[in-house]
């Protein structure tokens, strides 16, 4: 389907004679096993647009009066129908394909903009194919969203690639939304969007970017320094990096103060003769566990403990404030690690304080780290049916770990950086790649029809893109997908700013890519090229017909 039309058409099915005729429901045609749209015929110009002028490819909104009915592209030729006349009493007919339902869209026109006629026509500068844009445009955002998001649901880790400029980042806040079943935004708002996005961060979205120096104990688990306020020691404590915490809030209901859970639990086992039996984190045998009023630690001992003591001896006593920090993520019981885990997983399944919620973790430039150092044993368990079956003991923590499948993982990844290696091949097979291009389509609806930068913008897209893909310039593995500049970089509120984003962005990528060896051009092409765009000018034409490839400086 094409993004950009000269016209669009507007239908009204419902008065196939007129309006001193039968009524019949638009509706009940799109809902053929075929869709179509049709009119009646009679000696009128709007007729005759329909059997003639309409083509395959064409974009109609369906109305009734001004109230939007669907967004439909033509598929087929006019045809007529003996039995479709009889069913709907229109004589001439178009099979087409539903875009969208207006009961999905639920943006309503401004009044009486389509108001008048049976079968219409309306050029750029109306209000009429303003909107009809405005509602293609939400289509192809929330195809676009939700293939990802289907696609994000299965393989459980998709990575956006494209070249700079392209949306990657500004995209992956609305496939996260979608992913989470957001339903009460317009996804294609995009500060609404964010407004919503920023409501759930740190809760059911994270988000990171990887560099070069980041590493496991950053991403998963690592060993930090803790300052003792009493004494100023230092000691060294297991801390968890953003992935663990993402991954534990998939488990974690925050409408639940663990703390305060803890406090109450720990009222039901006060004394001896309330000790409760509770599992360890294998399942394989039980802890006896229990609280003295006053005591700074949770007595606890094993249900197989062959100790002579008598039964009041704990052998493994807790200690109820660094308990309570590992239950909130920010400490661990440093001398029965495990021991604690299970007695905050009993005190989360009697409060009910774990749900199963899904979280997005977003990774920005992914391609950036190192990955086998970032994730290590964790890649394993990154694939989708390995979620929540396998796991691994951490480290540090010495806790047992797994990845849940309610995790979903989001990447970034910018084509033409070759500061770093490639993604390794471990995984490449755990995610799948979606390819965002550059699009002029999305320039040429940033701008007013009659907006002057519009035509500069658009040319100098197709100037630069050009010069890109020319089959001489392009080296290795590239294609003009990798590397044609964003649309993003061409979209300005005004000559300056298109000036300035071609002059201190546009360009400095370009010369990256010649730097390279990515793209080889003679010095004389480059020069060119580059005193043209500067000036928001094309190349001029001698300039392209030098083929040489020297890259001379």
């Amino acid at each position: 389907m094409n993004s950009f039309f000269d016209f669009f058409w507007h239908i009204q099915m419902c008065y196939p004679q007129g309006r001193d005729g039968i009524r019949i429901d638009s509706l009940e045609m799109l809902r053929e096993q075929e869709p179509i749209i049709g009119t009646g015929e009679w000696d009128n110009w709007q007729c005759r647009d329909f059997k003639n002028s309409l083509k395959k490819g064409d974009i109609v909104l369906v109305r009734e009066g001004n109230s939007p009915v669907a967004l439909c592209e033509v598929i087929g030729e006019n045809f007529t129908d003996a039995g479709l006349t009889t069913k709907y009493y229109n004589i001439n007919f178009r099979h087409v394909r539903i875009l969208g339902m207006y009961s999905d869209y639920k943006i309503p026109p401004s009044s009486n903009l389509f108001s008048q006629g049976t079968f219409k026509s309306c050029n750029k500068t109306t209000n009429q194919y303003a909107y009809i844009q405005q509602w293609l445009n939400y289509i192809q955002s929330m195809t676009f969203i939700k293939d990802c998001t289907n696609l994000l649901h299965v393989k459980r880790n998709i990575i956006l690639q494209g070249a700079p400029g392209t949306g990657k980042t500004y995209n992956t806040a609305a496939i996260a939304l979608a992913t989470l079943d957001v339903n009460d935004v317009d996804l294609s708002d995009h500060k609404a969007v964010m407004d919503r996005y920023k409501s759930l961060k740190d809760s059911q979205i994270f988000f990171t970017t990887f560099h070069q120096s980041m590493d496991y104990e950053d991403f998963v688990e690592g060993l930090k320094p803790k300052v003792d306020k009493d004494t100023n020691a230092i000691t060294y404590q297991p801390e968890d990096g953003i992935f663990k915490i993402a991954c534990n809030a998939v488990r974690n209901d925050e409408s639940k103060n663990i703390v305060e859970c803890i406090d109450a639990y720990l009222q039901t086992i006060k004394g001896l003769e309330k000790k409760r039996e509770i599992p360890t984190l294998t399942g394989k045998s039980k802890l006896y566990v229990w609280w003295n009023e006053g005591n700074t630690t949770i007595s606890t001992r094993s249900t197989n403990s062959s100790s002579t003591k008598d039964e009041t001896y704990s052998p493994s006593p807790l200690n109820i404030e660094k308990v309570k920090l590992q239950a909130q993520g920010q400490g661990v019981e440093n001398n029965w690690t495990q021991y604690a885990q299970a007695f905050i997983n009993a005190v989360k399944e009697a409060y009910k304080v774990t749900q199963n919620k899904p979280v997005v973790l977003i990774i920005d430039e992914i391609n950036r780290g190192n990955v086998s150092k970032i994730f290590g044993e964790l890649i394993t368990l990154l694939e989708a049916d390995k979620r929540d079956e396998l796991s691994v003991i951490l480290p540090y923590s010495k806790m047992s770990f797994s990845v849940p499948a309610n995790l979903y993982i989001i990447g970034t990844m910018n084509t033409t950086d070759r500061s770093t290696g490639t993604l390794d091949y471990a995984l490449r097979r755990r995610f799948a790649f979606v390819t965002l291009k550059s699009d002029r389509a999305v320039v040429e609806k940033h701008y007013n029809s009659d907006d002057e930068v519009k035509n500069i913008a658009l040319a100098l897209f197709d100037d630069i893109q050009k010069f890109i893909s020319n089959p001489q310039h392009l080296c290795g593995d590239f294609s003009i997908d990798d590397l044609m500049v964003g649309h993003s970089y061409f979209m300005a509120a005004n000559r300056p700013e298109l000036e300035a984003k071609i002059q201190y962005e546009v360009i400095p990528l370009i010369n990256e890519y010649i730097n390279d060896g990515i793209l080889n051009v003679t010095q004389k092409q480059k020069n060119d090229a580059f005193a043209a765009w500067s000036n928001l000018q094309t190349i001029p034409a001698y300039s392209t017909s030098d083929d040489s490839s020297s890259t001379e400086e």
